[in-house]
C-alpha cells in the first residue's frame, strides 16, 4: 500500500513566467522560503513594494504560517515598476518517488547522453 505524506506544496512566479518551486515538510518551512526569497529581493524593490514586503515580513508573515496551518492555502504578492511577483503555498499530499535500485532500466535509458552548454 502507498502511503502520502503531508506537506506544503509552494511556488513563486512573475507575471508571465514560472520562478521555482519546492515541497516544504512544514507550514514554517513554506513560510521560511517565502521570507528568504523576499529578503533577497528587497534591495531591488521601489519604496511602495519595500513597505509591503517589510509589513509582510515583521507582522503578516505570521498570519500566513497560521493559515496554512489550518489548511488555507496563502499567496503573497509584490508588484514593483513593471514585475508583479506572487508566491504561493498550499497544503499538499506527496506520494513517494518509485525506488530504483535493483531494477533493470528500459534500454534505452543508456541512450541519453546530456549535451554541455555553452
Amino acid at each position: 500500500m502507498v502511503t502520502t505524506t503531508p506537506g506544503y506544496w509552494c511556488e513563486c512566479r512573475t507575471t508571465d513566467m514560472f520562478i521555482a518551486s519546492i515541497d516544504a515538510p512544514t507550514a514554517d518551512h513554506a513560510v521560511r522560503w517565502i521570507a528568504i526569497a523576499l529578503h533577497t529581493i528587497l534591495p531591488a524593490l521601489d519604496p511602495d513594494a519595500s513597505a509591503h514586503a517589510w509589513r509582510w515580513l515583521q507582522q503578516d508573515r505570521h498570519i500566513t504560517t497560521k493559515d496554512l496551518h489550518q489548511g488555507q492555502p496563502v499567496t503573497l504578492t509584490i508588484t514593483t515598476s513593471t514585475t508583479c511577483i506572487t508566491w504561493t503555498a498550499r497544503p499538499a499530499l506527496f506520494l513517494p518517488l518509485a525506488h530504483r535500485h535493483n531494477i533493470q532500466l528500459p534500454p534505452c535509458a543508456g541512450a541519453f547522453r546530456p549535451t554541455a552548454t555553452p
